[in-house]
């Protein structure tokens, strides 16, 4: 990984950090997944904080996070990284940002739905699943779970 040329950027809502996650999302989802567009584009973009990482300014991975009202829980979505830039550890490195920005934020957890087959990705960030397998958008997901608070 060419982590001199890697940085991650996050903003909420609307804005040039969303478009980027857009482009990911686009290419990734509906692309090589065949997710429809209109499960994959809803209403949350502007209501979601959205990571992008980006190597050499382009950007190649992506995560959208929405807090819950009580401001205890990120749930985590959309995460993706383009064909080319897998393997390199950036979507591992993303997600380690996110659960230091959530711990530092006092969040006690993190989930998502996991496609099955990154179970073991998100179980070597810490994360642990529960619950069986559900499909969303045609796919198989479980739900997983990480803990920020270890004190409880």
């Amino acid at each position: 990984m060419n982590e001199v040329n890697f940085n991650i950027k996050h903003a909420y809502g609307s804005g040039a950090i969303n478009d980027a996650a857009l482009m990911i999302r686009k290419q990734v989802f509906i692309t090589e997944q065949g997710v429809p567009l209109d499960i994959e584009i809803d209403d949350l973009d502007s209501q979601t904080t959205h990571y992008v990482g980006f190597l050499n300014e382009t950007p190649v991975v992506t995560a959208r996070i929405a807090e819950n009202e009580a401001h205890t829980n990120w749930h985590v979505q959309r995460v993706a990284t383009v064909k080319e830039a897998r393997g390199n550890g950036y979507a591992g490195k993303l997600l380690k940002q996110i659960i230091t920005d959530a711990q530092q934020a006092n969040i006690q957890s993190l989930d998502l739905g996991a496609q099955v087959q990154a179970i073991g990705f998100y179980e070597k960030l810490g994360f642990t699943a529960t619950g069986p397998v559900f499909q969303e958008a045609n796919i198989d997901h479980r739900r997983m779970i990480f803990k920020t608070d270890f004190t409880s």
